[in-house]
């Protein structure tokens, strides 16, 4: 304590010193620091006292790196313009201007003038990785995020609780890591996905405004209900011929998926995908028309069998994106086996009978509607389903519904989305396929799985040369 004391006087001294040397006037003044564990006060036959500001106090020993600038100087607060702009200022000496931890991390993220690993911003002793624009946390053992600040405890990498990661989960290398869908990055934590987006995909923008409680009466079904505007907003109507044919689900804005029984063999320029629909029988301001430009059935697609029953439809412009049209997040395959399957309910949505392309047994006298619906229904194992199936069930097929017959809802939805919430964001995990339908008595809904990246893959490649042929 003794020592820290003398060399906080002597600090003063040399400062007075200084003052004396350019104003000839005697600087005396009552100097007292908080640096010490008692105050130290220094009286020097002043007229008055001045107290000095801890981190002025701290200024003065610790910043010497300026030529020409006096010790009025270093007694002032931090300047942005003089310490950041004028000059490149050091991580440090911009803390000193915020006086705030997160206000100086986020103008440190985006100060161009700096190489960031100049002052390590990686905790528990992470090593930063400069990488031109923007930099890398390499995190010991033990540690994990963004700047390495959270315990790694999790020894069961991706098999416990998704490797508590809020997306996807990479249990490939030695630890695990998470990543996230497309319209998303990760939290400094390393296991939150946050939007970058506007309209990222998976998420009901806003809670939209439902018809009131008649209308909701007429709509409801055995076992359906209504779903309100902008509650299912990556459902997509196809049309063929100008009449409703299909459903489908958009997973990007230019990009639908679909049954490829409704698209095989067809006229691609009599067929018309139409985003934003809910009432069939109203003509909406959120509607939007779209011309067909490809379409892609999967390699594997047996008319005669319905396996692998998926097709890729892609539009001839992007949608605009709104609380009423958003597209579904697309799972990975292990995420979608270990973490959507066993979800216990899941969504079927769809204009049910009011479309024509695939249930062709008769109605049993419930009331049509106009509206889009939706219905919970639970995954049945396929073992379970295949002893009811009249056809040879594959390994692409997925099997959801009751038996009963009680649901309305998804008769005739040929095409349209079984989708999977997994937190707040819903993931797609099946599409209505051909056959019975889930409202026959009897028999499950069959739907064909989606997680088959192999096939999801063409997307990137068909993106990729479009944007190759443009920039040509």
């Amino acid at each position: 304590m003794l020592l820290r004391s003398f060399c906080l006087v002597s600090a003063l001294l040399w400062a007075v010193h200084s003052a004396e040397g350019q104003t000839k006037h005697p600087l005396t003044q009552t100097y007292a620091f908080r640096n010490t564990p008692e105050w130290l006060v220094l009286r020097m036959d002043a007229p008055s006292a001045v107290f000095v500001e801890k981190h002025e106090a701290a200024s003065v020993l610790r910043r010497w790196r300026r030529a020409n600038s006096g010790f009025l100087e270093e007694l002032k607060r931090g300047n942005l313009e003089r310490e950041c702009i004028e000059e490149i200022c050091d991580y440090e000496e911009a803390r000193e201007v915020f006086e705030d931890d997160q206000q100086t991390r986020d103008f440190w993220k985006t100060y161009e003038k700096r190489d960031p690993c100049l002052v390590n911003p990686c905790f528990n002793n992470g090593t930063c990785i400069y990488m031109g624009a923007s930099y890398e946390c390499q995190c010991p053992e033990g540690y994990e995020g963004r700047y390495c600040q959270t315990v790694f405890e999790d020894s069961l990498g991706c098999l416990y609780q998704n490797g508590h990661c809020e997306h996807f989960c990479d249990g490939s290398g030695a630890r695990r890591k998470c990543f996230c869908a497309d319209g998303y990055q990760l939290a400094d934590n390393g296991k939150k996905c946050v939007p970058k987006v506007a309209f990222p995909c998976g998420r009901v923008a806003s809670p939209a405004t439902g018809p009131n409680q008649t209308m909701q009466d007429q709509v409801r079904l055995v076992g359906a209900s209504y779903c309100n505007h902008g509650d299912c907003p990556w459902q997509v109507l196809i049309k063929l011929n100008g009449s409703s044919h299909c459903g489908g689900v958009l997973v990007r804005p230019d990009w639908v998926i679909t049954a490829a029984h409704c698209v095989h063999g067809k006229n691609l320029q009599q067929l018309v995908v139409v985003a934003g629909e809910n009432n069939l029988d109203l003509k909406g301001d959120t509607e939007q028309t779209f011309d067909v430009n490809v379409v892609i059935l999967h390699e594997n697609y047996n008319q005669a069998t319905g396996d692998s029953d998926i097709a890729l439809v892609r539009i001839n412009a992007s949608v605009f994106l709104s609380q009423y049209a958003v597209p579904v997040c697309l799972p990975t395959k292990d995420f979608a086996e270990r973490e959507l399957l066993p979800v216990r309910y899941h969504t079927v949505s769809g204009w049910g009978k009011r479309t024509t392309g695939g249930n062709a047994f008769a109605s049993s006298g419930h009331p049509l509607s106009p509206v889009l619906r939706k219905m919970n229904v639970p995954i049945v194992q396929n073992s379970q389903c295949s002893q009811k199936a009249k056809f040879n069930f594959t390994d692409n097929m997925l099997c959801a519904g009751y038996l009963d017959g009680n649901q309305e809802s998804c008769r005739g939805n040929d095409g349209s989305p079984l989708v999977t919430k997994y937190g707040s964001t819903s993931f797609l995990t099946g599409v209505v396929a051909w056959g019975r339908g889930c409202s026959h008595p009897g028999y499950y809904g069959v739907y064909t799985k989606v997680a088959m990246n192999s096939f999801l893959l063409i997307m990137n490649e068909q993106s990729e040369q479009t944007d190759s042929r443009v920039q040509g």
